[in-house]
């Protein structure tokens, strides 16, 4: 079972710690036997989430410039300002600064569409201090499954600093990502917070920040005794920190409403695509049919993979996608999100002219982009 793999089954999910834990062991016994390193990703599934528009100590202004750093990650070249220019509407720069046990968290900017949130923040512990995060010539160091572990819930809040009950859905995922460093054993590293929400569009004119739970700097090992993940302590504290969020949305919509054919007795349809400079989001209506438990559940939620889609902008070109970065929809409800990540930032007005294919086990069907608009403010 490979990465993308893995990635899929735990979309699916809804295990608690324990079952969570049961679950991991099981799927990682074949990427250790080959001795090949597992990306670890953290699911939430959460009936409430939530952030504060304004925190003490913190700020938040217009970005004149995206970090070099955040568009190192996203892969767009310090030269590529046009491409920069496509993100930096739905960018802020903040200055939100939390201290613990000797350490300072400084949270600089945060990028948000509809469908993914990147907080981009900077780790500086006592000068003499090694943040080496394992070495995997020595180790079975789980590659990605480095970050800061614990640290409490993470939500969004309102306008007035209240909790956003924004009801039960399902592949919610976030994650801490350890930036490249050039000098990984000193006491200073760059890492970023990022939340995959396919779901996104609930947060649309309710939340105005987000806590950003920071908890002790630790990177997973294979334990051979427990045959399950370690994870090894590199600096402890808590720096959870509420991050104030932009409010416009990059992305360009158009509403769908085309039959693709009949999956378990119920009519499938496409319903909307969202494409914004960074993703790709489908979503897939479902009219009657068996109940939703089982395998029923499980083709209905992996419907749609990165294989199943030919994208092309309106010259004509085939755009490829990475990996599906997560798929399902509201729990008990009737439509379903898929999420794909862009192998570059392109414009959204490229795609407008351009079309869609999804050839599904139920079915195929091609969708002009002719209708494809910006986002309303």
């Amino acid at each position: 079972m490979d990465r993308h793999e893995l990635n899929r089954m735990f979309d699916g999910l809804t295990p608690d710690p324990q079952r969570e834990r049961e679950i991991l062991k099981k799927l990682l016994q074949d990427d250790v036997r080959r001795k090949k390193p597992m990306k670890n990703w953290k699911q939430i599934v959460v009936g409430a989430v939530a952030a504060a528009l304004l925190v003490t100590g913190a700020t938040a202004s217009a970005v004149p410039g995206l970090s070099q750093r955040l568009l190192s990650y996203l892969g767009v070249s310090p030269e590529n300002a046009q491409t920069a220019d496509l993100l930096t509407p739905g960018a802020m720069a903040v200055d939100v600064v939390k201290e613990d046990n000797g350490a300072k968290l400084h949270v600089t900017q945060v990028l948000r569409d509809r469908t993914s949130i990147m907080v981009l923040a900077d780790f500086t512990a006592p000068e003499g201090t090694s943040l080496k995060m394992g070495d995997p010539d020595s180790e079975k160091v789980f590659i990605g499954s480095d970050g800061f572990y614990g640290g409490g819930e993470h939500y969004f809040m309102n306008e007035a600093g209240e909790k956003i009950d924004l009801g039960i859905y399902r592949s919610y995922i976030y994650q801490w990502e350890i930036l490249e460093d050039g000098d990984p054993a000193d006491n200073h590293l760059s890492a970023m917070f990022v939340i995959k929400l396919p779901q996104g569009d609930m947060l649309r004119g309710k939340a105005v920040s987000m806590r950003v739970p920071v908890g002790t700097l630790s990177y997973s090992v294979w334990d051979e005794e427990t045959e399950m993940p370690r994870f090894v302590e590199v600096y402890s504290g808590d720096w959870s920190c509420d991050v104030p969020l932009p409010q416009k949305d990059i992305g360009w919509t158009q509403q769908v409403d085309r039959a693709v054919g009949e999956l378990d007795g119920a009519k499938i349809r496409v319903k909307e695509l969202y494409l914004s400079p960074v993703n790709l989001l489908v979503t897939l209506g479902r009219e009657g049919g068996e109940a939703l438990s089982g395998d029923a559940e499980f083709r209905w939620l992996g419907l749609l993979d990165v294989k199943d889609i030919v994208l092309k902008d309106k010259d004509g070109n085939v755009i490829p996608l990475g990996d599906s970065q997560s798929n399902g929809g509201l729990i008990g409800d009737v439509e379903s999100t898929h999420m794909f990540r862009l192998p570059e930032i392109t414009d959204p007005a490229n795609f407008q002219g351009g079309s869609i294919t999804l050839d599904v086990s139920c079915g195929t069907v091609t969708i002009p982009l002719d209708d494809l608009t910006p986002v309303e403010p």
